[in-house]
């Protein structure tokens, strides 16, 4: 997919845009680069309620939520104010626009329809994603540094606990153009540990990780 970016972005060291397309020259938390790229491009209003925002008084919304597969990409992320955000709580862009515009009596009928909505997509894909952005690769195209730690944790313990109840990852991993991994080595992790070899992937065609070498890839 073609990720959203703005025309001129620069860290120092770290990130440029550049004709079109993101240059990552060292890969660190991608999400903090995500949220600043969103910043750097969206208008200072929150998306739900019209508020003027300042950095200070903003939040990013994801309109894909994290719990149900949303990734931190620029496409995914809107400024809102805190309260919307709460109140949107993890129901999609969409649905929750929906929700505020039904009748207080219509409200409780109509998030039961939600979230039973939910639960069957998440049972049949394990993540509420558009398809266009997804798509499946074989985890020996993947480069990948080791992670130089065992990481093992409570996220890696999420996901076992939610492919037990589902059968299916909860989320993509997002690579760049090149198939070099920007995040999701938790979901790489998984994959080997349980002998699958093809997983859900963002690639993002327009980001290139500057990196001259991998020391692995799985």
């Amino acid at each position: 997919m073609i990720m959203d970016l703005p025309k001129k972005f620069h860290i120092g060291g770290y990130a440029k845009v550049e004709d079109g397309v993101l240059y990552i020259y060292r890969l660190e938390r991608i999400e903090d680069l995500m949220y600043e790229l969103t910043y750097a491009m969206r208008k200072h209003r929150c998306v739900y309620c019209g508020k003027k925002l300042k950095r200070s008084n903003s939040t990013l919304d994801h309109r894909y939520p994290r719990d149900t597969g949303g990734v931190s990409i620029v496409n995914n992320l809107y400024p809102t104010c805190p309260l919307c955000n709460s109140h949107k709580s993890n129901y999609l862009h969409h649905e929750y626009l929906k929700i505020c515009k039904t009748p207080k009596t219509e409200k409780k009928k109509e998030t039961k329809k939600f979230n039973k909505h939910k639960e069957k997509n998440l049972r049949k894909i394990g993540y509420r994603l558009p398809k266009k952005w997804v798509e499946f690769v074989e985890i020996s195209e993947i480069k990948c540094r080791p992670a130089g730690e065992d990481l093992r944790g409570k996220k890696y313990h999420r996901i076992v606990a939610f492919w037990n109840t589902y059968h299916k990852l909860p989320r993509p991993v997002i690579l760049d153009r090149n198939k070099a991994l920007l995040d999701g080595y938790n979901i790489i992790i998984f994959a080997r540990d349980f002998k699958i070899t093809t997983i859900p992937c963002i690639k993002l065609e327009n980001v290139e990780l500057l990196q001259n070498e991998f020391k692995e890839e799985l």
